[in-house]
C-alpha cells in the first residue's frame, strides 16, 4: 500500500514537472519568435491607439453644406442662421441656383444642400405649413445623420409653440462613434491576434521538423491533457497583460464608457473568452503545415466574425440560423457581454448567460483540441 502511494506521488510529481516544462518551453517559443511577438504585442499596442486617435473627436461636426435661398426673406435668413448655429453643419456656400449647389456636391466640397423656395415667407405669414428641400450625400451615413439632425432641430425650433417641452435623455452610449465601435473592436483584436499567433507557432513547429510533427520529440511532452493544458496556459499567461491593456487601459485612455462594477469583474468575464479562443486556435492549428498559412486564413475569416458579432447589423435581425451559428464564435458573446458591462453598467449576474456560454465554448473547444491533436499525432507517427 505504501509503495502504491509512493508511486502515485512520484507520478503526480512527474506530471507537474512535465506540465511546468511544457509551459516554460512554450513561453520560450512565443518570446523568441519575432513574428509572433509583432502580432501579440506590437499589433495589440498600436492598433487600438490608431483606431482611438482616428475617431478621437467622437462626433463629426461642422459638416460643410450649401444653401440656395430663393425666398431671401427675414424668415429664411433666420432659418439659415439657426441651421448654421447647430454643431452638426456649417454653411460654406450660398448659391444662386440649385444647379450651382449640385456642382459643389459633385466635387465633394459640400455634403448637403438646403433649398428654400420663394414662397417660404409667404406661407409662414399665412400660417400655412412651409416646406424646404434637403439634398443629402448618402455616400456616408454620418453626413446624412448630421444633415437630418440640423434641419429637423431647426424646423422644430421655428414651428408653432408646443404644449409641452421634450427633453431627451441619452441612455448608455452618450458619446460618438468610438464609444460605439471601439469596445467591440478591442475584443475582436484579442481574438484575431491570438488565433494568428497560435497558427504561426504551430506552422513553425511543423516546418522545423522533417516529419512535420506538431509535438516536439521531448520526453516531457507526454500525456495529451498536459500538452494541451501546458500550451493553453502559456498563451493565457502571455495574454493577461495584453488583455489588461486592451480592455482596461485603452478605455481609460480614450474616455470610453467605463460603467463596469470593477476591473476584476471585467477580467473574470473575459477569462473563459481567452480560453475558448486559445483552444479554438489550437484545434485549427493542427492543419497548418507552415507559419504563413494562418495569416490569410484568419484575415479571410475576420469579415464573417465582424458580421456575425452584431457590430454591423443587429443579431436580433439576423435569420435564426445565422443568429444561432454566431454563438460558436467566442467573440460574439464576449462583445455582447463586454459592451453591456462597460456601457450599461451590467454586473456579472446580468451577463451570466454570455459568461456561461463562453465557459461552454472553452470546454467544447478543449475537447475538440484534444481530438485534433490526437489525430495529428497518429498521422505524424504513420
Amino acid at each position: 500500500m505504501n509503495k502504491i502511494l509512493k508511486d502515485k506521488l512520484r507520478q503526480n510529481k512527474e506530471a507537474w514537472k512535465d506540465l511546468f516544462h511544457i509551459i516554460t518551453r512554450e513561453l520560450y517559443n512565443i518570446f523568441t519568435d519575432k513574428g509572433v511577438l509583432i502580432i501579440f504585442f506590437v499589433a495589440c499596442i498600436v492598433y487600438p491607439l490608431v483606431c482611438g486617435l482616428i475617431y478621437n473627436k467622437e462626433m463629426m461636426r461642422d459638416m460643410p453644406i450649401a444653401v440656395v435661398d430663393l425666398s431671401n426673406s427675414s424668415s429664411s435668413r433666420k432659418y439659415l442662421r439657426l441651421v448654421d448655429a447647430t454643431p452638426e453643419v456649417k454653411i460654406e456656400y450660398r448659391c444662386s441656383s440649385l444647379e450651382e449647389a449640385k456642382q459643389l456636391q459633385k466635387k465633394s466640397k459640400v455634403h448637403g444642400i438646403i433649398l428654400i423656395p420663394n414662397n417660404f415667407n409667404e406661407k409662414l405669414n399665412k400660417g400655412e405649413q412651409a416646406s424646404i428641400s434637403v439634398y443629402n450625400d448618402l455616400t456616408s451615413f454620418f453626413w446624412y445623420r448630421n444633415m437630418a439632425l440640423a434641419t429637423s432641430y431647426t424646423s422644430q425650433t421655428m414651428s408653432a409653440p408646443q404644449p409641452f417641452q421634450t427633453i431627451q435623455h441619452v441612455l448608455y452610449n452618450p458619446g460618438g462613434y468610438p464609444s460605439f465601435i471601439l469596445p467591440a473592436v478591442l475584443i475582436l483584436i484579442l481574438q484575431q491576434t491570438l488565433l494568428i499567433g497560435i497558427g504561426m507557432l504551430a506552422g513553425t513547429a511543423s516546418e522545423r521538423n522533417k516529419l512535420h510533427t506538431l509535438i516536439p520529440r521531448d520526453s516531457h511532452y507526454r500525456g495529451m491533457l498536459r500538452i494541451i493544458f501546458g500550451r493553453g496556459l502559456a498563451f493565457f499567461i502571455t495574454y493577461i497583460p495584453i488583455t489588461v491593456y486592451m480592455l482596461v487601459i485603452i478605455p481609460k485612455l480614450f474616455n470610453l464608457p467605463q460603467l463596469a462594477p470593477n476591473v476584476f469583474s471585467v477580467l473574470w468575464f473575459v477569462t473563459p473568452y481567452l480560453l475558448a479562443v486559445i483552444f479554438l486556435g489550437m484545434s485549427i492549428s493542427v492543419f497548418f503545415q507552415n507559419r504563413e498559412n494562418s495569416i490569410p486564413f484568419y484575415l479571410f475569416m475576420s469579415l464573417p466574425f465582424i458580421f456575425l458579432s452584431g457590430m454591423s447589423w443587429p443579431r436580433e435581425a439576423m435569420p435564426k440560423f445565422w443568429e444561432m451559428f454566431s454563438h460558436i464564435i467566442p467573440s460574439t458573446d464576449a462583445i455582447q457581454g463586454y459592451i453591456r458591462m462597460m456601457t450599461m453598467g451590467a454586473d456579472m449576474k446580468q451577463v451570466s448567460l454570455e459568461h456561461f456560454t463562453l465557459w461552454i465554448l472553452a470546454g467544447v473547444y478543449f475537447i475538440i483540441a484534444f481530438i485534433t491533436y490526437s489525430w495529428r499525432i497518429k498521422r505524424d507517427v504513420k
